[in-house]
């Protein structure tokens, strides 16, 4: 190979099956991370970026191959070669071979016992320190979970749908009480799944405290509770939940959890947390209709 590399840099006109093995890997390698781009939905100019710095990578070496032998004769140029597979392969000549020979005799083939090229074993070591790493960082330390990665992809996905559809994403500074059948049984839904275990099927406090009566402990508003959600209280058990859920759906989970107000359940846990007297909230669903009945009027 590094005979053909010579060659080729220095004028020669190699046969087709002497073409550079590494073009042929670099080209390999680029094609792969396409194949990769598509299916994991990698952009462009990461493909971009990526196949250049193969291609740049593979025409430093190849440079680098044909400034050292560019200068030597033949024989030199033939020296340097087995001097270059020693190193890399850690192989002896085969005038050397009988030296190698095993006893096994299988029908006249003899075994040979080579030594695992040098690169192989340097490779082995590298991946051996790569998964120490791995595992502290991912099952150890503080790394992010596949399950948290994805969580959090899908939640970039929504956001960047509710930004492509003209939706403003929901925040703690523009979230609104939601009265709409959809939205609360949606609501509830994520309550009945994740919530119900410490607060009640119905709201009516377990570990966590009661949800239908006037007592609160972090805020009254549909924006208090939702930045509960967001956040959670570690301090107290209770886990946030922003990584699991989208912002759309705290919104309605948090309105869920504020129409369960005033429902006095069986049971009910005692009141804990503020006394906070609240007025009755306005309907979103007909807030629309309100805003332009009195666009009509001031017509």
């Amino acid at each position: 190979m590094f005979e053909t590399i010579i060659k080729y840099f220095k004028g020669s006109k190699p046969g087709r099956s002497h073409f550079p093995f590494g073009l042929i890997v670099a080209f390999l390698m680029m094609t792969g991370s396409a194949w990769a781009a598509e299916g994991k939905g990698f952009d462009a100019e990461t493909y971009v970026n990526t196949g250049f710095l193969i291609f740049l990578v593979f025409v430093i070496v190849m440079t680098i191959v044909f400034l050292i032998g560019h200068s030597k004769t033949p024989e030199q140029e033939k020296e340097m070669v087995k001097q270059i597979d020693r190193l890399i392969n850690d192989s002896k000549p085969v005038e050397e071979e009988s030296e190698l020979l095993l006893d096994h005799n299988y029908d006249g083939i003899r075994e040979l016992d080579n030594n695992l090229p040098p690169w192989w074993k340097y490779l082995f070591y590298v991946t051996i320190v790569f998964s120490v790493i791995y595992m502290g960082y991912y099952h150890i330390l503080s790394g992010p979970s596949s399950a948290k990665e994805y969580e959090t992809e899908v939640r970039e996905a929504q956001l960047a749908i509710a930004a492509a559809q003209g939706n403003q994403p929901v925040n703690a500074d523009n979230i609104k009480l939601l009265t709409d059948a959809a939205s609360l049984a949606k609501g509830k839904g994520i309550y009945d799944k994740n919530c119900a275990s410490c607060h009640g099927t119905k709201g009516e406090g377990m570990v966590g405290p009661n949800l239908t009566d006037d007592y609160w402990i972090h805020g009254a508003t549909v924006k208090d509770v939702y930045l509960v959600l967001v956040n959670g209280v570690l301090a107290k058990g209770m886990p946030s939940w922003k990584a699991q859920f989208s912002p759309q759906d705290l919104e309605a989970t948090a309105s869920y959890v504020k129409s369960l107000h005033g429902t006095n359940p069986p049971n009910g846990k005692e009141p804990q947390g503020d006394l906070v007297k609240e007025q009755a909230p306005a309907d979103s669903t007909k807030a629309g209709d309100v805003k332009k009945d009195s666009v009509a009027a001031k017509k």
